[in-house]
């Protein structure tokens, strides 16, 4: 039998990954040696795609509006950027990665929750 962690415990978790996710998309951006060209996109998908997973582990019944939330969530964080801070600026492209991340999420939760016929 996994190990699986309570609801609530998942929750918790979910909302602290959405404050630091917030708070790394507001600071100045860290020296990261890029190793490819869509690095960026990359870490916006992986991020996306945790925040659903942990999302659909704490609300099983409501991944759509997890989902949906998720979206408003990065589309909030580009707004912000552009507009709260004069280091960072938001891109239509990092909402688009996000939504891959939640798509790829999607994916996974599908597999794993297809019952075989």
């Amino acid at each position: 039998m996994p190990f699986r962690l309570p609801p609530p415990v998942i929750r918790t978790l979910f909302a602290l990954a959405l404050i630091v996710i917030f708070i790394l998309a507001m600071i100045p951006m860290a020296v990261v040696p890029e190793v490819v060209d869509f690095q960026d996109k990359l870490h916006h998908s992986a991020a996306f795609a945790v925040l659903t997973l942990l999302g659909w582990a704490g609300w099983p019944a409501r991944i759509n509006a997890v989902a949906g939330g998720l979206l408003g969530y990065g589309i909030l964080i580009e707004i912000c950027q552009h507009t709260l801070t004069t280091n960072r600026f938001g891109e239509p492209m990092d909402v688009v990665a996000d939504m891959l991340g939640i798509v790829i999420a999607r994916w996974i939760i599908q597999a794993r929750t297809a019952r075989p016929a």
